[in-house]
């Protein structure tokens, strides 16, 4: 910003900017920092949830657009939370998950064209409680690998949209403190019921279709959940 032929100001010294230009400034910058637009893909800290809004992993929080969302990534709170996951995990540096967690995917012949914002209403609903659930231990008869199954009931589901989950590690979580790498977490979704978490081991899952699996049913209402953890050996 340009200080000089201010009110009150010395040669040499930049005077008080008034509120007004630290305004413009500050607009100014945002514009030349989304002059790259986010790469969501490869962002290993932010995802598209079925709203279509941002989502920050490492701090929990949600952004309307991606113009938000890198703002989110310059602030104090998103910058702590890097700083706090490199001290828990030491083979992780502080520059490489700023690195990770600051991604600009350059594009070249749009202009000044490049910050887009999400068209999608956001919904808003009157949540109802936790909904009922039943967890059954299993085992493989061929491989012996043993795993989970996850009956969750949604009798007051909205528009019977099938419910979504997700795997969540030990850091991407701020509820279950402290933290622990001993274990990871399922998260599930159905509105207009509350998030339900479900703590299980920090194992590697079995990947194969045919193991690893969700299922909706829209006659009861039930939401099928199943995997099982790779044995050691494998």
């Amino acid at each position: 910003m340009d200080y000089q032929n201010r009110v009150g100001s010395k040669k040499g010294s930049g005077g008080v900017a008034t509120a007004s230009e630290e305004n413009a400034h500050r607009r100014e910058r945002v514009r030349q920092l989304m002059s790259n637009r986010i790469d969501v893909d490869s962002d290993p800290y932010v995802f598209r949830n079925h709203l279509g809004l941002l989502e920050c992993k490492l701090c929990l929080t949600t952004h309307v657009s991606e113009g938000s969302f890198l703002n989110h990534t310059q602030g104090k709170k998103h910058q702590t939370n890097l700083q706090r996951r490199a001290n828990q995990d030491p083979k992780f540096s502080h520059v490489d998950l700023v690195n990770a967690a600051i991604k600009y995917k350059s594009k070249s012949g749009l202009g000044n064209n490049l910050l887009s914002y999400s068209t999608v209403p956001k919904k808003s609903f009157a949540k109802i409680g936790k909904p009922a659930y039943k967890i059954t231990k299993i085992r493989d008869p061929i491989s012996y690998e043993i795993g989970l199954l996850f009956t969750i009931q949604f009798p007051k589901l909205k528009n019977d949209i099938a419910p979504k989950y997700r795997m969540m590690s030990c850091f991407e979580q701020q509820v279950d403190l402290p933290i622990s790498k001993e274990y990871q977490y399922l998260v599930v979704s159905g509105e207009p019921y509350e998030n339900i978490g479900f703590k299980i081991p920090s194992k590697e899952i079995d990947k194969d279709e045919d193991k690893f699996w969700s299922f909706f049913d829209k006659d009861t209402k039930e939401f099928f959940i199943q995997f099982f953890f790779k044995n050691k050996s494998d």
